[in-house]
């Protein structure tokens, strides 16, 4: 079995390597691919680049021979030219040799001398402007020259690269082919070892099924042996359960008989009872019993025992007592039973008390809770400036214990818990919440301790706003350091420290110019220790605090 195992897993391997080698001829037979297709599109691009070249050295060319064929046309003219100068000039000499002779005609030659001069000096500016553009031409033709030179070169280059590019593409060619030929080799050979594949697998799974009938046969024997180990448990069991009833009944035969079964001789004893007169009895050795092939009946021998038990037991001791027992024991049943029932009782007065308390707190929380939730809503709008707020029960189930989850959106943020809020914000969120339950039911004073501690400016004339409309129904006892806080105050309370470790309480209050003092509820405030205040009296020290002066300029 393990070598098969080993087989499969090297054939496995295997295979996995040669899918791996396929995946790898296929991925560079693609590159191969997209390489020869590069080299195609660059080598259609040079042909291009080449014939643009042929058309550019056809033009220098046809060029070439234009300049040739004028170059031509100015020699012929210039021998032309050439030629009549030299008529020109003998017919000067012939005329200068007749010049004796032909005095009479000397003028006429003379016009004549002058027109030929002309025509003279109008072909030499000819000619001189001929060779200036045969000059020209000869100028143009070297660097022409040396252009279709380099342009030879480059088409030499780009035939040479043409050529490397096709040698190139062979090779890729034979290249291809042979990944080819080896992807078939691949193929073939990924068909024989798929082939071998599921001669294999045919094989592992006769193996299997040899080896689940033999685990098969191993779980039946091993039922077999766990039926067998619990028989012999049981047994086991049984046969300690005998040996402690024999030794109960050893002991209850020393305690009631005292008589102990060790001390005892082997012997049978054969009692014969009939149904008239007395039994008969017959004491036997063990050699008898065992000659005669006599055996002890232990069925009847503990029938008769238990007979003779339950006569004994019924006849019973004497108890003289017993009716005052019974009665004592009548009179403390029906006194238990009484008691039973009251609580029985007292248990369901209960319950239903329990039930109609919680049915009625539920009912009380359930409206408290909305009216809260309604005021909270409200405040937190007026607090923040707008905003979102809620209160939510975790477990709507059961109210009563259920906790309460504090939800907040000041203006600008998402909805999130108060526990993701700024200290400002969760600072603004529990003022709002508690003047929310101040609404439902206010109490005649409330002390706050640096409760805007964390709050800036703009929050603070919020808190403000919100606090002086509470003044009609409560007292506030206010601890803090804030001006704005302080300015608003009726009396302020404050400890001074005018000598090391003396401290002295004083105090102010404050009326308006037109109010008339009333029994109106008042806000005090505490600024915490040891912030120094001024005194009442006209002695006071001078106040310390740069709070405490803003309270007075009020």
């Amino acid at each position: 079995m393990n070598g098969f195992s080993r087989q499969k897993g090297a054939l496995q391997s295997e295979q996995t390597e040669l899918q791996a080698g396929l995946q790898q001829a296929q991925t560079e037979l693609r590159t191969q691919e997209v390489a020869i297709a590069t080299r195609q599109g660059e080598f259609r691009a040079l042909q291009n680049s080449q014939r643009v070249l042929e058309q550019k050295i056809e033009t220098v060319l046809y060029d070439l021979e234009n300049l040739k064929a004028r170059e031509e046309e100015g020699g012929r003219k210039r021998e032309l030219l050439a030629a009549e100068i030299g008529k020109f000039e003998i017919r000067e000499k012939e005329s200068q040799a007749s010049a004796s002779d032909l005095t009479a005609k000397l003028e006429i030659f003379r016009q004549q001398r002058d027109a030929a001069g002309t025509a003279v000096t109008e072909v030499k500016v000819a000619l001189a402007t001929e060779e200036q553009l045969c000059q020209s031409f000869q100028n143009q033709q070297r660097p022409l020259e040396n252009r279709i030179k380099e342009l030879a070169h480059l088409a030499a280059q780009r035939r040479g690269e043409i050529s490397s590019f096709l040698t190139r593409k062979e090779q890729t060619e034979s290249d291809i082919a042979a990944s080819r030929h080896k992807v078939g080799n691949l193929a073939h050979e990924r068909e024989q070892t798929s082939a071998q594949t599921a001669e294999i697998q045919r094989q592992r799974q006769l193996v299997e099924s040899e080896l689940f009938e033999r685990e098969a046969d191993l779980r039946g024997q091993r039922a077999r042996l766990s039926e067998l180990q619990q028989q012999r448990g049981a047994i086991e069991v049984e046969l300690a359960q005998k040996n402690m009833s024999v030794q109960n009944l050893r002991e209850r035969i020393q305690q009631k008989y005292q008589l102990s079964l060790d001390n005892i001789r082997s012997e049978c004893i054969t009692i014969t009872i009939a149904d008239e007169g007395a039994p008969k009895i017959q004491t036997l050795t063990p050699e008898e019993m065992a000659a005669s092939g006599a055996a002890t009946d232990w069925n009847v021998v503990g029938e008769q025992v238990s007979a003779l038990q339950m006569k004994l037991d019924e006849m019973g001791p004497v108890n003289l007592v017993a009716i005052e027992e019974y009665e004592e024991t009548e009179q403390r049943h029906q006194f238990l039973s009484t008691q039973f029932d009251d609580l029985v009782k007292a248990k369901e007065q209960l319950l239903e008390v329990i039930n109609r308390i919680n049915t009625q707190t539920r009912e009380m929380f359930t409206e408290t809770f909305n009216k809260i939730r309604a005021n909270f809503q409200a405040m937190f709008v007026e607090v923040f400036g707008g905003g979102k707020a809620d209160l939510i029960l975790v477990n709507e189930g059961d109210v009563l214990e259920s906790g309460i989850e504090i939800v907040a959106r000041p203006p600008g943020k998402q909805l999130q818990s108060i526990s993701l809020l700024s200290g400002g914000e969760q600072t603004m969120t529990a003022v709002a919440l508690l003047f929310s339950i101040y609404q439902v039911k206010p109490s005649p004073f409330c002390v706050l301790d640096e409760l805007d501690a964390p709050l800036d400016e703009s929050n603070i004339n919020r808190f403000v706003r919100v606090l002086q409309r509470f003044l009609v129904h409560s007292q506030f006892i206010i601890i803090t350091h804030n001006k704005r806080t302080i300015a608003m105050a009726d009396v302020l309370y404050g400890v001074t420290m005018q000598e090391q470790g003396v401290s002295k309480i004083v105090s102010v209050k404050f009326h308006k110019a037109d109010e008339v003092a009333t029994d109106q509820p008042t806000t005090l405030l505490v600024p915490p220790p040891p912030v120094t205040t001024i005194e009442a009296e006209e002695d006071a020290p001078h106040p310390t605090t740069e709070t405490i002066e803003l309270a007075l300029e009020r």
